[in-house]
């Protein structure tokens, strides 16, 4: 439950304190005094987005700060995968709206604005006159009926979604397939002409390196024979021997003086790195060869290598997976048909899967239903409806065609609310035949059940009893209270029957000083209360008669 709002400089609020209490807290005031703003401030706390015309005229920010008590284990999970620190089973909800940034804290750690929404939907839940118009608009449904029981269903839905997901990319490797097998049909000649084009040239890998390699050679070949001539001259007069001498040399030095040791095992080293590098060039020189033709042969090659890189736009590494390639897809047509036929199974099998996930999710749907209706007439009934409620589903049966249509984000169901107002009138679309009075009491009734179904702590009623008065003003402030003994309620209303059952009162005012307009707030006093409710049952001067019945209310609870 909400135990105390802070809220400063957001809009003609400068700075206020309320503490809250279970039970039922009404908030009530003339028009403008700022009611809503309190509501606002809360939704602020439970993720709505902020707007910088919400600070106060002439303030560089506006700060609101909640203190939440809870009892609920998935509140306690959503807090641990955050990583959030909490005590006593108390958090602390601040939202900071300045130019520069938006601040969104719980236990003043600095969380993102949908991590703030995961914990939220835990804490509390606001009832608008805008929920009425969700509730005319049957695309919303079905999101009413997984509320209900989102634990169960999210089960469901997330196998659905998986499934659905892999189905996606199945039905797209057969189209991309299907599309690639008419291409390749169509282009056979082509790919045949290019695959015997790439087999005449027999290209490998690394051979554009050794092409050139041996070219340079061939271009310089005087210059190296020259020098390796002359190398080998230089090997020839034993200047190895010379270096054998020493290195021999040394090796009896270290017998009579350690400090030898080490130029002694560096030479030896050296020797007989030299002695191969000696063989190496010997060889190179005694094998060194001259062919006038190899050069423009290889000239031919590297050309002919260029035109046809140029002409595919590959290098040589990828004609020859290209060449690969080529002879993946010339395959036979039956081959091409298949494969083809392999994949459409995939497809019927993946298919078949998610429709059987769908069906699961929507028998789950249907049971969920059966509850909320029986609920919802035993609600309504309370609030002076005595009506049929029914929800039809409509759900899409498999294509045989394969098409992906049927499956939608939320399944494969489409369900309407039918209601029947009044005897012999038949059950009719939700939205075509109920009165504003009818619909603020069907989403009270709805509320009530979602109340129950998710063990939510605090519910926020913002005018729900608008539009309505007399005996089913009544009937609605005992639902409102009954909510309240097992829910901290905190409801704007202008129906003194509502007030009248509150635990607390809290009136909201403003004042004008100085040319600025102040929000105040006053939690009243039982007189205070008694001359509130008069106040609001005469709707101008108040008489000792309306004092009279006011106290008869608060006292008999009526």
């Amino acid at each position: 439950m909400l135990t105390k709002l802070s809220v400063k400089n957001f809009a003609i609020i400068e700075d206020i304190d309320i503490s809250f209490k279970e039970g039922l807290t009404v908030l009530t005031g003339e028009t403008g005094a700022g009611k809503s703003l309190i509501i606002d401030s809360i939704s602020l706390l439970l993720g709505e987005r902020a707007s910088l015309e919400m600070i106060r005229n002439g303030e560089d920010k506006a700060t609101i700060t909640g203190i939440f008590v809870f009892r609920n284990a998935r509140l306690n999970s959503a807090l641990d995968k955050l990583d959030i620190p909490y005590s006593d089973n108390t958090i602390t909800v601040s939202r900071t709206i300045s130019e520069s940034k938006n601040v969104v804290k719980i236990n003043d750690k600095t969380i993102t604005l949908n991590e703030l929404k995961t914990v939220s939907k835990y804490l509390a839940d606001i009832h608008q006159q805008f929920d009425m118009v969700k509730l005319l608009n049957k695309e919303n449904y079905l999101d009413i009926i997984d509320g209900y029981r989102f634990d169960l269903v999210n089960e469901y839905k997330e196998k659905y979604l998986l499934l659905l997901d892999a189905l996606r990319q199945k039905e797209a490797d057969f189209v991309a397939l299907s599309n690639k097998i008419d291409h390749i049909k169509k282009e056979r000649e082509t790919y045949e002409f290019e695959l015997q084009e790439l087999e005449a040239y027999n290209l490998v890998v690394g051979e554009e390196e050794d092409l050139t390699s041996r070219a340079d050679f061939l271009k310089n070949y005087d210059k190296i024979y020259d020098l390796l001539a002359e190398i080998k001259s230089t090997i020839d007069k034993d200047s190895l021997d010379d270096i054998y001498q020493i290195k021999e040399n040394l090796e009896k030095l270290q017998d009579y003086q350690s400090e030898y040791r080490p130029l002694y095992e560096s030479l030896n080293n050296y020797y007989y790195e030299l002695e191969s590098i000696y063989d190496d060039l010997k060889y190179k020189f005694n094998h060194i060869n001259y062919n006038p033709k190899e050069l423009d042969e290889i000239e031919t090659r590297r050309n002919d290598i260029a035109l046809l890189k140029k002409k595919y736009g590959k290098s040589i590494e990828e004609l020859i997976e290209y060449q690969k390639e080529l002879k993946t897809l010339l395959q036979s047509d039956e081959d091409l048909d298949i494969s083809l036929e392999e994949k459409r199974k995939e497809l019927s099998e993946a298919y078949n899967k998610t429709y059987e996930a769908a069906k699961e999710l929507s028998e789950i749907r249907k049971g969920i239903s059966k509850t909320i209706e029986k609920e919802l007439m035993a609600n309504l009934k309370d609030l002076a409806l005595s009506s049929l409620f029914q929800i039809a589903f409509a759900t899409s049966e498999k294509s045989p065609s394969l098409s992906l249509d049927i499956f939608k984000e939320n399944g494969i169901d489409e369900i309407d609310f039918l209601i029947e107002t009044n005897v012999g009138e038949g059950l009719k679309p939700l939205a075509k035949v109920v009165s504003g009075g009818e619909m603020s009491r069907i989403m009270l009734a709805i509320k009530a059940l979602f109340i129950k179904s998710q063990k939510i702590s605090t519910i926020i009623f913002d005018e729900v009893d608008t539009g309505i008065s007399g005996e089913i003003a009544r009937k609605v402030a005992l639902k409102i209270f009954n909510i309240s003994l097992s829910t901290q309620v905190i409801s704007i209303t202008h129906l003194p029957q509502v007030a009248s059952l509150s635990n607390s009162h809290i009136k909201i005012s403003k004042k004008v000083v100085k040319g600025r307009t102040y929000t105040t707030i006053k939690e009243l006093s039982l007189e205070e209360k008694i001359y509130e409710i008069a106040s609001m049952i005469s709707g101008g001067k108040v008489t000792q008669s309306q004092l009279d019945y006011a106290k008869e209310m608060i006292l008999n609870k009526e």
